[in-house]
C-alpha cells in the first residue's frame, strides 16, 4: 500500500489496520476488546487518524519505525482537543505554542497537525508511556529532543522530525556518492556532543547514545531522540557514550577518518577520562579541541 495515505480512526479497527492499533495483533475477543481500548485511548489524546509512511512495514503497511517495545507512526492530532497537551510537563505543550507545530489542511482538517505517535506493543514488557515521556519533557526543558505535545499510558505523541537517522548519514558517507561536506559532519557532531554535555549537566542519562544509529536524527538541526532508556538514577555517561561510537561505533572508520583520530586516539580517550572525573565546561572542551570539533559550530554559520 502506498506510503502517505491518511486512514481516519474510524476505520482502524479494520483489516490490515488493526495491525497496526494492537501490535503484534492475534485475531481473538480479548484482542478485539483491547484494539477498541486502544482506539478510544487515541480519540482521548484527540488523533483524528494515522498516515502510512515509513520504512518499516507491518502487515503490508508503512510505518515510520518498529522497535522491541513499540511502534511509531505519522498520527493527525487534533490541536483543540482536551487530550492534546494533557499529561505532559513539557513547557512547550499549551495552547500558546501550538502555532510552533505546522498546522496541516489535511483533507479540510485545517486546525491538525501530523505528528510522530509512539505506540506501546501488545507484548512489551512496559507498565505505560509515563516515564518515557516524564525523561522527553526533562529534555525539552534545556532543548533537547522532539517536542512532547501528549502522552497517556499507552501513547506518547511528539513533533515529528524529517530527516535521517544517524544510521541513514553513515551510510551515505561510506558511500563515494555523497554530497556531505567535512564541515558539516564536523558541525553535527559538534551538535551532537553539546546536548550531551547538557543532559550530562542535568544528571539525565539517555542510555543508549553508544549505539547513535537510530537514537540521533539529523534534520535541520541535529536531534537526539528516543527516551525509552533514559534515567537520573545512573551515572550520567552521554558524552562518554557518544565519543565512544565515534572512536569505536559503528562509523568510527570513516568519522575517526574525517577528524584524523587515529594517531590522536590514546589523547582522546585520556581527556573523556579526564571529563569523566570532572564533567565541567573546561574539560569537556579540552575534550572538543582533541577531537577537532571546538570550532565548528561557530565556523560553520
Amino acid at each position: 500500500m502506498s506510503n502517505n495515505i491518511m486512514v481516519p480512526i474510524e476505520y482502524l479497527l479494520r483489516e490490515p489496520f488493526i495491525h497496526i492499533i494492537k501490535y503484534p495483533y492475534n485475531s481473538n475477543n480479548s484482542a478485539l476488546e483491547d484494539a477498541r481500548a486502544r482506539i478510544k485511548e487515541m480519540e482521548a489524546l484527540g488523533v483524528k487518524g494515522i498516515l502510512l509512511g515509513g520504512k518499516s512495514v507491518i502487515h503490508g503497511l508503512n510505518v515510520l519505525g518498529k522497535g522491541c517495545t513499540s511502534i511509531v507512526v505519522k498520527a493527525l492530532l487534533d490541536v483543540h482537543s482536551s487530550g492534546a497537551c494533557r499529561n505532559s510537563s513539557s513547557s512547550r505543550c499549551n495552547d500558546s505554542n501550538v502555532e510552533d507545530y505546522h498546522a496541516v489542511n489535511y483533507d479540510d482538517n485545517d486546525d491538525a497537525i501530523i505528528v510522530a505517535l509512539k505506540m506501546m506493543r501488545s507484548d512489551s514488557g512496559r507498565v505505560s508511556m509515563e516515564r518515557e515521556a516524564n525523561m522527553l519533557a526533562m529534555a525539552n526543558n534545556v532543548g533537547i529532543g522532539p517536542n512532547l505535545i501528549s502522552y497517556s499510558s499507552n501513547l506518547l505523541a511528539m513533533e515529528l522530525i524529517d530527516g535521517m537517522h544517524m544510521v541513514e548519514l553513515i551510510r551515505e558517507l561510506e558511500s563515494r556518492n555523497n554530497n556531505h561536506h567535512p564541515i558539516r559532519i564536523r558541525s553535527i557532531l559538534n551538535d551532537i556532543l553539546e546536548q550531551c554535555f547538557i543532559l550530562d549537566s542535568i544528571g539525565l542519562d539517555h542510555g543508549e547514545l553508544g549505539n547513535m544509529n537510530r537514537h540521533v536524527m539529523i534534520s535541520d538541526r541535529t536531534y537526539i531522540i528516543d527516551f525509552e532508556s533514559s534515567s537520573t538514577t545512573r551515572s550520567v555517561a552521554n558524552v562518554t557514550s557518544a565519543v565512544n561510537y565515534i572512536l569505536f561505533g559503528r562509523g568510527s572508520r570513516v568519522l575517526a577518518g574525517m577528524l584524523n583520530l587515529y594517531t590522536r586516539r590514546d589523547e582522546v580517550i585520556s581527556a573523556l577520562s579526564r571529563y569523566r572525573l570532572d564533567m565541567n565546561r573546561e574539560r569537556f572542551n579540552e575534550l572538543l579541541t582533541l577531537l577537532d570539533l571546538k570550532f565548528y559550530k561557530e565556523s560553520s554559520k
